[in-house]
């Protein structure tokens, strides 16, 4: 399987060794319209070939799929021109500007019978795989209600980047960082509110201290979100001020509670407890004892064995993807998840703008 990727930026270089780690698959090309940056990745990749005319290189290199790890502005025409070549496309969130666009894409990729992967990847990281399947053997009964949490460092690796250059094209979407970022905990919810359209209540806050004088201090640094759809409703919360930095997911269940730190990679189950009067808090802080020290050798052992990577998530969506893209398994995200994303996200912060206008 010929792999082609296109933008090579910070998050090409993480495609680039995820996608080799998966057996079968050759990164044939790399591709930006900055000379420099094709190269450099290249070279530092040892990748065969690099180009800055995206149309030569599909048309050369036949790539089976094609990486599109460019600003969001761009996905479309990129992910058009690539699956009208041939190739299924994996497209870095957002997936589009707006649902408008990810219509425009997800329905011509159907004519072509092609596949689109949006990359959502903390989705396929192993808390919330594991969540998923608590919920599917049926331990947790019926989702009640979810919850899921990103907190956001404007002074770290990528933060500081993106405040320090006013230019930077995260600061040209709509809305601006959050808008780059909440889909990944959207993501986490989404499969538990079904494909219908949620009812949306989106307030968006300005918290930090403006001092730039430009776009930097135009978005909202605080987003909080109710969804509800059927008998399930879902928060969801972007946060710059949170310390420390966690992205956390919670189920609560008919039967069970779960709730997943993706920082460390553990989950903690909550049953009801049937031991008499004081007993019962004693006998559930022996489950919660029990459940960590589990946990606890449970990621020494993936430690042991390599598994603690950063883009886990990333490598098994991947994978999943590429065997979709053979016939050897269903979509790993549906087309219809990735659209009901981009919808939310042009709906909370329409909400958020309108409610700033009103003020």
């Amino acid at each position: 399987m010929r792999i082609a990727v296109v933008g090579c930026g910070q998050i090409a270089d993480a495609h680039i060794q995820e996608a080799r780690k998966i057996e079968g698959v050759e990164v044939a090309a790399v591709c930006d319209s900055n000379i420099h940056m094709a190269e450099q990745a290249a070279r530092r990749f040892a990748v065969p070939a690099s180009y800055t005319d995206l149309a030569r290189m599909l048309s050369e290199q036949r790539p089976d799929i094609v990486h599109i790890t460019t600003p969001p502005a761009t996905h479309l025409a990129i992910a058009k021109l690539a699956i009208a070549q041939g190739a299924h496309v994996y497209v870095e969130k957002p997936l589009t500007l707006d649902v408008l666009e990810a219509d425009e894409l997800l329905e011509f990729a159907a004519r072509q019978g092609k596949l689109v992967c949006v990359g959502h990847n903390y989705a396929f990281d192993a808390p919330a795989r594991r969540v998923r399947e608590l919920l599917r053997s049926g331990r947790l009964g019926e989702a009640v209600h979810v919850d899921a949490m990103m907190g956001y460092d404007l002074t770290g690796a990528f933060g500081g980047v993106i405040m320090g250059d006013a230019h930077h094209w995260v600061h040209a979407l709509p809305g601006g960082l959050p808008q780059n970022n909440i889909s990944h905990p959207l993501s986490l919810v989404v499969p538990f509110l079904g494909d219908a359209a949620p009812t949306v209540t989106a307030v968006g806050r300005r918290l930090r201290q403006a001092r730039f004088g430009d776009r930097r201090d135009a978005w909202f640094d605080e987003i909080r979100v109710l969804l509800h759809a059927g008998s399930v409703s879902a928060g969801v919360t972007f946060s710059c001020r949170m310390r420390p930095i966690q992205m956390a997911l919670a189920v609560y269940g008919t039967r069970q509670h779960v709730f997943a730190n993706f920082e460390s990679r553990t989950l903690r189950t909550v049953a009801a407890a049937d031991a008499p009067g004081p007993f019962r808090r004693l006998q559930l802080a022996r489950r919660d004892a029990v459940e960590s020290r589990r946990e606890f050798r449970g990621r020494f052992w993936d430690f042991l064995h390599s598994r603690l990577q950063y883009f886990e998530g990333m490598t098994e969506l991947l994978r999943q993807f590429y065997s979709a893209t053979r016939g050897a398994g269903p979509e790993p995200i549906p087309m219809s998840q990735a659209r009901l994303v981009s919808w939310l996200i042009d709906e909370i912060f329409g909400q958020c703008k309108a409610a700033e206008d009103k003020t």
